[in-house]
């Protein structure tokens, strides 16, 4: 599906969807396009979804990504263990506060059965459980004996680029994404109100733990599902069993890792804005935020929409306790909606705020959006089924889920379909920085900077280890000379640029919120060719940056029908750039296989 890394086709996906809602909503209007409704309703069920994992294949590649060198470290050492002892401390080695272990045991399975570690089928099966995660929300509908059709703007909300690092990222996709499933099949499980289901929640619990810290979560909720169904005697199981995994957790090959932050109740008012803001980050757009003491839109959205969701989550305590004859779907939204909330939580928790959340607008990390996507559908469905007793309240608030839940799922697409090919084109020239600088473009915030804290030999053991092994093809992009022979071998001088390259600074915050000197590069084209990368060239380096294209205006997009524009663009902090004086090629790809032509850009930076 590499056909969708140059061309994303986002209008054909908006088209198709407009047309099906179009057919979908007509068909309650006019009797001839009845038969039209169940395939519409269905097709736009699968629209979405569909289109998500074209995307996922045609951009992510098989390349590590920071913390996935961590577990494939483990790998290799697991596979290299001297003993039993050795094997398990290292399978549930500590990572920060976490134990990777079911990560770890998805990788050994991977080895076991093809003898490598492939990074992109291990994103595409983490990102597989939001289909189990959006059929657990389709199964409350069908309990509660509400139409189908009201399930139809979940797959929306679900399936989008809110939350693209997470899709596209190794250890992420395989760390949330199953997280939450677990954290559902957890409460699932115990909402069955059965033995059988007990022991499902007990494994999945289990896995919930050792997926990532905050799994340890599901047994407190667990407990407070047990006893809220008095059910004293397999609480007391529960309980039993909980004891034994804080046990084992923290004490088997466990450091404590002190904070060094205020306490979350120093601030207390900053900081229950900041967990509305966490529960409502689903709205939280992909655009900058400058350091400046703003009132962001999209953010005070996300503040009010948390806010809404601490009052459902009021109003579904209060159903607990007044309904006569509860269901499992009862129980079971509970259970999701406070392991996400209580997730929320301790993200505060650990990083509390002690300023105002509008301040430059960073809080957020993209691999976090999953928890405010999962809970704002869970939301979602909570309010269909406590309107379903009132038609005309019922069907407006589908209405409105299905208007918002579709625009945020346009306009996700469009602001962050870049940022995942800027991510292909960082990883796939990864080796080319790893050969010839031994740093990577997609680490460190230093040029030079090597990942596992600068340490001056364990990334190279690893790679070499590694590919050695065959777990891993870190060197399989590298198609470009080597710097000191890049220009020499590629130059084409007697070919004029056709478009104009600019470079521009200015200040810009970063990840922590400290302002600092950022380098923006642009090629305005003028044809149909696409430039590969930028490479600076001084008498020292050779430095090359990927000329990632850059979205069309949305006037354009809908002129021209086409997302990307012919500018290519790349932006990175001055630290990352090694300083010198520096003529400007533009790199494209040649008319054979690896093969490359530079072209001059006429131009001479100072960085």
């Amino acid at each position: 599906m590499k056909l969708f890394l140059e061309n994303p086709h986002l209008f054909e996906y908006f088209g198709l969807v407009v047309v099906l809602l179009i057919f979908f909503s007509t068909s309650f209007f006019f009797k001839q396009l009845v038969p039209t409704r169940k395939w519409s309703g269905i097709g736009l069920i699968v629209v979405p979804v569909v289109y998500f994992f074209i995307l996922l294949d045609a951009h992510v590649v098989n390349i590590p990504y920071t913390d996935d060198f961590n577990l494939l470290e483990t790998i290799y050492k697991f596979r290299h263990a001297p003993d039993f002892t050795t094997g398990v401390k290292i399978l549930f080695e500590q990572v920060n506060q976490h134990r990777f272990a079911f990560e770890r045991i998805v990788m050994l399975i991977m080895v076991l059965f093809t003898g490598t570690v492939n990074i992109k089928t291990q994103i595409i099966l983490g990102d597989l459980f939001l289909l189990g995660i959006a059929w657990f929300l389709f199964r409350s509908f069908k309990k509660e004996h509400i139409s189908w059709y009201y399930f139809i703007p979940v797959p929306y909300v679900i399936f989008n680029l809110v939350y693209w690092e997470n899709a596209y990222w190794g250890i992420a996709a395989l760390q949330n994404t199953p997280l939450i499933f677990f954290a559902f099949l957890t409460a699932y499980g115990i909402s069955r109100n059965d033995q059988k289901g007990f022991y499902i929640s007990v494994i999945a619990a289990l896995l919930t733990t050792f997926t990532s810290g905050s799994g340890l979560l599901t047994w407190i909720i667990g407990a407070i599902l047990l006893l809220f169904q008095k059910r004293y005697k397999l609480l007391a199981g529960w309980v039993a069993a909980l004891v034994a995994v804080i046990c084992f957790y923290f004490l088997f090959d466990y450091y404590m890792i002190p904070s060094t932050g205020e306490k979350a109740w120093t601030h207390p008012l900053y900081n229950l804005i900041f967990v509305f803001g966490f529960w409502g980050n689903a709205l939280f757009l992909d655009l900058r935020h400058p350091l400046t003491p703003s009132f962001y839109p999209d953010l005070i959205w996300c503040v009010l929409l948390g806010a809404a969701i601490m009052a459902l989550f009021l109003a579904w305590v209060t159903r607990i306790l007044i309904k006569k004859k509860l269901v499992w779907s009862d129980w079971f939204l509970w259970g999701a909606m406070m392991f996400m909330m209580g997730t929320g939580a301790m993200f505060v928790i650990s990083r509390p705020l002690s300023t105002y959340l509008m301040y430059g607008g960073n809080i957020f990390s993209r691999r976090y959006m999953i928890f405010g996507i999962a809970l704002l559908a869970v939301f979602y469905v909570c309010v269909v089924i406590l309107l379903k007793d009132y038609k005309y309240l019922r069907k407006a608030a589908v209405m409105l889920g299905m208007s918002v839940f579709v625009s945020l799922n346009f306009v996700s697409y469009y602001l962050s379909i870049v940022q995942i090919r800027k991510m292909h084109d960082d990883l796939v020239i990864d080796s080319y920085f790893w050969k010839n600088y031994k740093t990577f473009l997609t680490a460190g915030d230093n040029f030079g900077d090597i990942p596992f804290w600068n340490h001056p030999t364990r990334m190279r053991d690893l790679i070499n280890s590694v590919e050695k092994e065959g777990l891993s093809h870190f060197y399989q992009f590298l198609t470009l000379p080597d710097q000191q022979n890049l220009i020499r071998e590629t130059a084409d001088r007697s070919t004029v640029l056709q478009g104009n390259f600019s470079a521009r600074s200015h200040s810009r915050n970063t990840e922590n919120n400290v302002p600092a000197k950022y380098y923006r590069f642009k090629l305005e084209g003028k044809d149909n060719l696409k430039p590969a990368y930028f490479v600076f060239r001084s008498p020292k380096i050779t430095f090359v940056l990927p000329a990632v294209p850059q979205p069309a205006t949305v006037a354009d997009f809908l002129k021209t029908q086409s997302y990307y524009s012919n500018t290519a663009a790349y932006g990175l902090f001055k630290s990352k750039v090694p300083a010198g004086n520096y003529d400007v090629w533009i790199l494209y790809p040649g008319s054979a296989a690896a093969s490359w032509k530079a072209i001059p850009a006429g131009k001479r930076v100072v960085l």
